[in-house]
């Protein structure tokens, strides 16, 4: 797991490329859009814009694939992202036309932190593996912390283990993995909580000791939005398939 605050490699990963007879054109024709500022965009890819699997007043999230061979093409970061790799893979770098790193290796479920980069440092990454990359981009849209009053502690469930994969001032990443039949124990949720399953399964909820119907199966990739739940209300959640769910939690400062 790489989590990157600022290191130079770590910087130029996850974007694209073209040659740099190509670069010119390339950055020439991406005018910037006051309305989709918060959205990447991979001009190489054919997807460009991703998958936006949610969006609110505070964040975006899209998804991408990086197939082998492939690169992004050269764009901007508007900073205060984080990426989590629900598949990782080999990613190299350029930058203005010239490699920044070669062949770095980013595990599934790694997570890392990126601050803004423009345009004109000609960035890009590329899949230079043998599998494709599956990633989604968490970008805040505000450049200072939502609630900055409350005193942010990490997720906690009594029955299992969470393990904090970043910190900053912004953010709090948490990884935990529910084997089939195992229960949270009673929790709370501080709210303005983002949810990414690396790994997905058949939930079922309880509420102040009664449980509830299963849920629809959570995808693999999927993702969702958590408002606060106190104590008082008994809240705890339980893995009831048959396959272990693998999570991500990012709770917004």
């Amino acid at each position: 797991m790489r989590c990157s605050l600022r290191l130079s490699a770590v910087l130029m990963l996850l974007l694209g490329g073209c040659d740099s007879s190509e670069q010119g054109s390339t950055v020439a024709e991406q005018i910037p859009d006051p309305e989709n500022q918060f959205l990447l965009t991979y001009p190489n890819l054919d997807n460009p814009g991703g998958e936006v699997l949610l969006e609110n007043e505070h964040v975006v999230l899209q998804r991408f694939v990086v197939d082998p061979g492939e690169w992004e093409g050269i764009h901007a970061h508007p900073g205060n992202q984080l990426y989590v790799h629900i598949k990782g893979g080999e990613w190299s770098g350029r930058a203005g036309g010239e490699s920044t790193y070669d062949g770095s290796i980013d595990e599934d479920g790694a997570v890392g932190w990126m601050e803004a980069i423009p345009l004109s440092e000609g960035h890009e990454s590329g899949n230079t593996g043998d599998a494709p990359i599956d990633l989604i981009w968490v970008t805040l849209k505000g450049d200072a912390p939502i609630a900055p009053d409350i005193d942010h502690a990490p997720q906690f469930y009594p029955n299992i283990p969470l393990e904090l994969l970043l910190e900053n001032d912004r953010v709090i990443v948490q990884r935990v993995q529910v084997e089939p039949g195992e229960w949270e124990g009673v929790h709370s949720h501080a709210g303005n909580q983002i949810y990414i399953h690396l790994k997905g399964g058949m939930w079922s909820v309880r509420r102040g000791g009664e449980q509830l119907p299963p849920s629809d199966f959570s995808e693999t990739g999927s993702v969702g939005w958590y408002d606060a739940v106190d104590i008082s209300e008994g809240h705890e959640s339980g893995n009831t398939g048959d396959t272990t769910i693998d999570l991500v939690w990012i709770t917004l400062k």
